[in-house]
């Protein structure tokens, strides 16, 4: 894992994000020249090597929460072939230990809540928490995971000094799949709650029509009204509490 400078370096790893996010012909999720600014004026571009072969990319800036300054990880992703590997869990300490160099404790990002490798990966091994909400924050995007979606997307606080080990206790549940595999939501206040989202929605879209919306009107909603989802099962239940129970 080291911090890229080198133009060569910058190149590779928009071509390892535009793989990632099967992006169209030149249309890379970040270009090279928004690397090398972001490089260039201080934050954070890092890329994962095996050997001399750049598999993953990194880039965050820093960015404020009213007077807190924080780092906004925008992107972050491991070439297909080299995925399952823990080289993105290896990526992500290297961005946590460089924004602690830097005088920087929290970490923010976004990210789909209806994927839930990512979301496991993010509540469950990096212990941080979804603390809002925003529906369709980028509107349309071309790339092969987004196209033709509403880009709902949960935002991330990753408390870099706070040791979270979340284990769930019940609660009730305010989302699951009915009988014929429709999603159900089911209203709750309960000082816990539980969601279950799909194994693979991006892949099975056309199927499990209907996900998004639902995951908006349980997940989301709960989220807007103080709830915090801090945590996600392999079987893709999340957890969510209120910060005060």
């Amino acid at each position: 894992m080291r911090s890229l400078v080198e133009l060569r370096d910058l190149n590779r790893a928009a071509e390892v994000l535009a793989s990632v996010w099967s992006s169209p012909t030149g249309q890379q999720p970040i270009a090279p020249a928004l690397l090398r600014a972001l490089e260039h004026s201080g934050n954070y571009v890092a890329g994962a090597f095996l050997d001399d072969e750049l598999v993953g990319a990194s880039a965050a800036w820093f960015g404020r929460r009213g007077d807190e300054l924080i780092l906004h990880s925008h992107i972050t992703g491991i070439a297909p072939q080299h995925q399952g590997h823990d080289i993105g869990y290896t990526l992500k300490q290297h961005q946590r230990e460089w924004a602690l160099e830097h005088g920087v404790g929290v970490i923010e990002w976004t990210f789909d809540p209806l994927i839930r490798r990512n979301a496991y990966f993010n509540l469950a091994r990096l212990g941080a928490a979804i603390v809002a909400y925003e529906e369709n924050l980028y509107g349309p995007m071309d790339d092969e995971m987004n196209a033709g979606e509403e880009t709902d997307r949960a935002h991330v606080r990753w408390e870099l000094g706070l040791d979270r080990l979340f284990a769930a206790a019940g609660g009730d549940v305010i989302l699951a799949a009915a009988d014929d595999g429709r999603p159900h939501v089911e209203p709750s206040d309960a000082p816990v709650l539980r969601a279950w989202i799909p194994e693979d929605y991006v892949r099975d879209r056309a199927r499990l029509a209907g996900w998004r919306r639902a995951v908006r009107e349980s997940v989301g909603a709960a989220i807007r009204r103080g709830y915090e989802a801090v945590g996600m099962t392999r079987d893709g239940w999340y957890t969510l509490t209120r910060p005060s129970a």
